[in-house]
């Protein structure tokens, strides 16, 4: 993995700096480091862009969690959830992978609704990357992401997905970049058979929202979460396009936190919950170092 350093300047202007506005924290030049998750000995989700290996019943080397060093003494760690029922691990519990894939319409072999199923859940929909190759869709051009799925509500079989920091460290998550997995973004764009239609045709809105834990599970940020718009169609002046390039999420609001999770809302929601699926894709993790 590579754990990239960057002395950045918060000075508007600069040639490195990170974006001032009136609601932004004013704070003088610091040190952060970014979770890029490239280089990793983590698993990555396969052998094809439905990710297989992220279920119990995978014939092979399956990956359940992740731990990459952080610093001396900490490590990022992630993984897949226990199913709330049984000591299963499967993705479908929720959890956050790592993955390389982008296919953003149907390969050969393939047809229908395949690019935008279930069956190629770890794929980015990033249309700044070439359709298909697999390589160079992360943030920034990088191969490497990660893709969360999961949310809390009474009619789901699974949790949010998290990440956190060992030994109870507490750090300020300052940003990830976020981009929509292809899965969301066709189901988005062109309707989902087990819930409505396409939200840009039904002033629909899907959003994701970032919770913030101390290391003894309390909240930060007086349990507020911080939230973004993957989509927003109800104001036609004021309309959000689904996201498909890669976008910085601000996460300073929670503070010093030893984990985030991430849950989900959107209005096609029915009887047994969201229908929207509860996935989004991950990168470049930046926390900022002098905050512990």
């Amino acid at each position: 993995m590579r754990l990239s350093f960057r002395l950045l300047s918060i000075l508007c202007g600069a040639a490195f700096m990170v974006s001032c506005s009136e609601d932004g924290p004013e704070q003088p030049t610091e040190y952060y480091r970014v979770i890029d998750f490239e280089n990793t000995r983590v698993t990555l989700a396969g052998p094809t862009s439905y990710g297989a290996n992220l279920y119990a019943n995978f014939d092979g080397p399956k990956f359940t969690s992740g731990a990459i060093n952080f610093e001396e003494g900490v490590q990022f760690l992630f993984g897949i959830n226990e199913s709330l029922y049984d000591d299963q691990i499967n993705f479908w519990n929720g959890g956050m992978v790592l993955s390389q894939w982008n296919y953003r319409s149907n390969p050969e072999g393939e047809s229908g609704d395949w690019w935008m199923s279930f069956n190629n859940q770890c794929s980015v929909y990033n249309s700044a990357s070439v359709d298909g190759s697999n390589r160079g869709a992360g943030a920034g051009g990088s191969n490497t992401f990660a893709v969360i799925n999961g949310y809390d509500d009474p009619n789901s079989m699974s949790s949010m997905a998290k990440f956190s920091f060992s030994n109870g460290v507490l750090y300020e998550v300052y940003s990830i970049e976020i981009c929509t997995p292809s899965y969301v973004y066709g189901l988005i764009a062109n309707g989902n058979p087990y819930g409505g239609g396409a939200l840009k045709d039904n002033s629909g809105w899907f959003k994701i929202m970032a919770y913030g834990f101390d290391a003894d599970g309390n909240p930060t940020n007086g349990g507020q979460p911080v939230e973004k718009y993957i989509c927003d169609y109800r104001n036609p002046n004021k309309i959000i396009e689904t996201i498909d390039t890669w976008q910085t999420w601000d996460l300073y609001p929670l503070g010093k936190v030893n984990t985030v999770k991430f849950q989900f809302a959107g209005s096609d929601t029915g009887a047994y919950g969201l229908n929207t699926p509860a996935y989004m894709c991950l990168d470049n993790i930046k926390i900022h170092m002098n905050a512990k």
